[in-house]
């Protein structure tokens, strides 16, 4: 008789591959000036100029990331327009989008639409609206009156903007589709630019010198969430916000002793110079981290499996496989259960890396060869999986960790020495 179930020792090499280039970004425009900024989330490697070449005549205002591209609006009346370029910087369009843009500022993307404003007249925007892909763009899709906009920002209901008449402020709102303009959503208190949404906050750069705060759903808001404390906070200008942080610009109005600040995602460990040598930024967008980390790979001896311990520093979609992976050296068809995962918070969480079809095959027909010779036998396979993480939102971009694991299976015979 053979006892199949002995054990299984997991013996595991990982294959780092570097994460997705085009992710972990923060960007900025420059006010009347010719360039788009890029650093790093924790403010390394920062690029003033990672997107230059705009018209001064025109000067970068709003801007949006998605999985795929950079957005950005050019000024200058009626021959103003929408940009775009690949994430790397590569492949700039200027004239994305030019019909229907009049004097824009605030842009925001879904991963169908893009929505931005017009300056119709002074002290009247208006809200245009194009398929992601630039096509049929709409000058006036929404008309919220008499009210100034400077910031938009869109979830998967509603775009948000930020709106100004006279010495009132607000957060407005109206649905993606189009329809009734809701721009006393949120009064708040003052107002200079930017406004910025996650699942559970607004928040919006203030005329105080501050970011604040107020639920999505809608309530009292926070003026001072992140508070000018350190007194180093200057004209708020431009919101960004991904799972784990806020940002701003500070814009002193000047093109030199400006900065892009970071907070943690509550307000906390507030750094109002994260990014040092921001010539003059106005708006900011901000992709979510997409970095997988392997904690360690535990063996499951009487499973048969292995158990690899991994984090991811945001929600989204977590995925093990065995995509575009060539056969094994010992199973004509390696393969491994595929387990997918949805992530709602930074945290660790647990992938089973279990043999299945002409892989097990492989193991059992190996442990049965030796058994019939010996008292003791020992398979081994070698599987290489994929675990890819899609960070929720529309700027994530997706990762994949490479790891190798070899699996050694275990048996004896039962019986009489």
């Amino acid at each position: 008789m053979i006892i199949a179930a002995a054990g299984l020792l997991a013996a595991v090499a990982l294959l780092i591959a570097p994460p997705h280039a085009h992710g972990n970004f923060v960007y900025w425009t420059n006010l009347f000036g010719d360039s788009i900024g890029r650093a790093k989330i924790n403010g390394a490697g920062s690029n003033d100029n990672f997107v230059s070449g705009i018209p001064t005549s025109s000067g970068a205002a709003g801007i949006a990331v998605d999985s795929k591209f950079i957005y950005w609006t050019e000024q200058n009346g009626s021959t103003a327009s929408i940009g775009r370029a690949n994430l790397d910087g590569s492949g700039v369009n200027h004239q994305f989008i030019t019909s229907g843009v009049v004097n824009p500022q605030g842009l925001a993307v879904t991963p169908t639409d893009i929505y931005w404003t017009n300056e119709a007249a002074i002290g009247h925007s208006t809200i245009g609206h194009a398929s992601i892909d630039g096509g049929n763009p709409t000058q006036n899709f929404v008309d919220p009156g008499t009210v100034s906009i400077c910031g938009l920002a869109a979830d998967q209901s509603f775009v948000y903007y930020l709106a100004s008449s006279g010495s009132s402020s607000s957060i407005g709102r109206v649905p993606l589709g189009g329809g009734s303009a809701q721009t006393d959503f949120v009064p708040v208190p003052s107002s200079q630019c930017g406004v910025a949404v996650d699942p559970s906050f607004l928040y919006w750069g203030t005329g105080d010198d501050t970011v604040g705060r107020v639920a999505v759903g809608g309530g009292t808001p926070e003026p001072a969430f992140i508070s000018n404390t350190a007194g180093t906070m200057q004209t708020v200008s431009g919101v960004a916000v991904n799972s784990q942080f806020v940002f701003w610009g500070n814009n002193s109005g000047a093109t030199t002793g400006n900065f892009i600040g970071r907070a943690n995602i509550g307000g906390g460990s507030p750094n109002p110079a994260l990014v040092p040598g921001a010539s003059r930024p106005f708006m900011l967008a901000a992709a979510p981290s997409n970095k997988i980390t392997i904690n360690s790979i535990t063996k499951k001896k009487k499973q048969g499996t292995a158990t690899v311990d991994a984090k991811v520093p945001g929600p989204g979609q977590v995925t093990l496989n065995q995509t575009n992976t060539p056969p094994d050296v010992n199973a004509t068809a390696a393969s491994v259960k595929q387990v997918g995962l949805t992530i709602t918070q930074a945290s660790s969480f647990k992938l089973a890396v279990k043999p299945v079809g002409k892989t097990a095959k492989k193991l059992n027909k190996q442990i049965k060869k030796q058994l019939k010779k010996k008292r003791k036998a020992k398979a081994k396979v070698s599987v290489t999986v994929f675990i890819h993480f899609v960070p929720a939102g529309v700027a994530g971009v997706p990762n994949t960790q490479q790891v190798k694991v070899t699996l050694i299976k275990q048996a004896k015979k039962k019986g009489k020495k």
